[in-house]
């Protein structure tokens, strides 16, 4: 709101100095003829009285009564010089012959002067100063009360537009309930309607999209049973190599299928869900080695190794066990994938950050940068990843996300010292 108040005070403040000092520069000389007008009439009686008091004057005797009047207004008379005089223009003279007094536009910012004829052929420069202090003083009282009429102005604005905003934050960060409640006399209603006819919109087709996905897995679930069923009954009625061979990648594909609706009931889940599960006390490094959902089998079979890293400062730590088990097993099978011979997974903490971080890496080819920020989402795979041989469905890493932020914390991915991926999840540190 201060930056709005600024800027409004600002442009409004200065366009009013710019036409305050328009008028009293620019209107004597747009409107010249009216400008004299108004100065004959209020400096006619004072040149009238100024003649006479000096008619009967010698020159010395006129020098002391000018400076005698200046001590109650100072520099307000002066006579001009016989140079000063030459500088007249003629159709001054004229106006000083005609009416004993002219205006001629000079002088500075702040002040107006009219020249008087004296009998004797002198001329008195009359000074009229129009910017004193009172008037300073006034132009800040106005300047002031220019800026509490602002304030008043806006604070309800700004009040309202800030309840919007953070209904708009809440709904950008999942809240799909968020909503900004205004009152009737507010002038952004309008506005406040339109956002929460749109957030009603979109959160109901949010829900009918992931309640047709929830459902669709359900129901797939029976239909794969019935087939794994079917296939397997089908390979013990027949004894050819080549129709057993058919069938053992039928029930792969149907394996692969099970996976697949098992992801995304499990990514379902943690969308839907907002009740977090029993946090638990673990013992963080036994936890992980059996949470591997990997088995000693298939490392042998890859010839991978897992190097174990666990500070010593992390013994145990607080969290939902299922749901930590769970993305740690999707990041590990994920680094078996594409790891060539090595996998390292470490945690360190960072008391100044209050969090600690779990670390996968592995020694594949690593993720490119452009693409990090892209593996999280679901559905997405890098090419080299859409074969038989590597696998997946672009949900693991997901998954993986989702459980992170639903334990508070964050997934980013980078590059290893190994030569491949690294996976770090980040997960606040219990206040103590």
């Amino acid at each position: 709101m201060l930056r709005i108040l600024v800027r409004l005070y600002l442009i409004v403040a200065t366009l009013s100095i710019v036409a305050i000092v328009f008028v009293q520069r620019g209107f004597p000389y747009l409107f010249e003829s009216e400008f004299k007008a108004q100065m004959l009439s209020e400096y006619s009686n004072e040149v009238t009285l100024l003649r006479d008091s000096l008619a009967p004057l010698s020159r010395a005797e006129q020098q002391t009564a000018l400076e005698r009047m200046n001590r109650l207004s100072p520099r307000r008379y002066t006579r001009l010089s016989p140079e000063q005089m030459q500088e007249l223009s003629p159709s001054e003279h004229r106006e000083l012959e005609r009416y004993h007094m002219v205006w001629t536009g000079r002088g500075d910012h702040n002040r107006i002067s009219i020249y008087a004829a004296l009998e004797d052929g002198g001329v008195i420069e009359i000074r009229s100063y129009n910017l004193d202090k009172t008037e300073a003083i006034a132009y800040v009282v106005i300047f002031t009360v220019m800026l509490a009429a602002m304030l008043i102005w806006l604070t309800p604005h700004w009040r309202d537009l800030e309840k919007l905003r953070i209904a708009a934050a809440r709904f950008g960060e999942g809240a799909l309930d968020a909503r900004a409640k205004l009152s009737e006399n507010s002038s952004i209603k309008q506005l406040c309607a339109y956002f929460n006819n749109m957030a009603d919109r979109i959160a109901s087709l949010i829900k009918a999209q992931r309640e047709m996905v929830n459902a669709a897995s359900h129901e797939l679930r029976t239909p794969l049973a019935r087939l794994e069923f079917g296939l397997v009954n089908l390979m013990d009625t027949t004894e050819d190599n080549g129709t057993h061979k058919r069938i053992q990648a039928m029930r792969k594909d149907v394996e692969e299928l099970d996976i697949l609706v098992g992801e995304l009931l499990t990514l379902s889940m943690l969308e839907q869900s907002s009740l977090p599960e029993p946090s638990a006390t673990i013992p963080l490094e036994d936890f992980l080695r059996s949470a591997t959902g990997v088995s000693l089998e298939e490392l042998q079979l890859r010839r991978n190794t897992v190097i174990w890293s666990i500070s010593p400062a992390l013994r145990e730590v607080v969290t939902e066990p299922r749901s930590l088990a769970r993305a740690f097993s999707n990041l590990m099978r994920n680094a078996l994938r594409y790891s060539r011979s090595t996998i390292r997974v470490r945690t360190e903490i960072d008391r100044a950050g209050g969090s600690w971080n779990l670390i996968v890496e592995d020694d594949g080819v690593g993720i490119p940068e452009q693409e990090r920020e892209r593996v999280f989402d679901p559905f997405y795979r890098l090419d080299r990843s859409r074969d038989r041989a590597t696998g997946g469905y672009g949900l693991g890493l997901a998954i993986v996300k989702k459980i992170a932020e639903r334990l508070g914390g964050s997934a980013r991915v980078g590059s290893s010292d190994l030569g491949g991926a690294m996976f770090v999840l980040r997960f606040p540190l219990p206040d103590r």
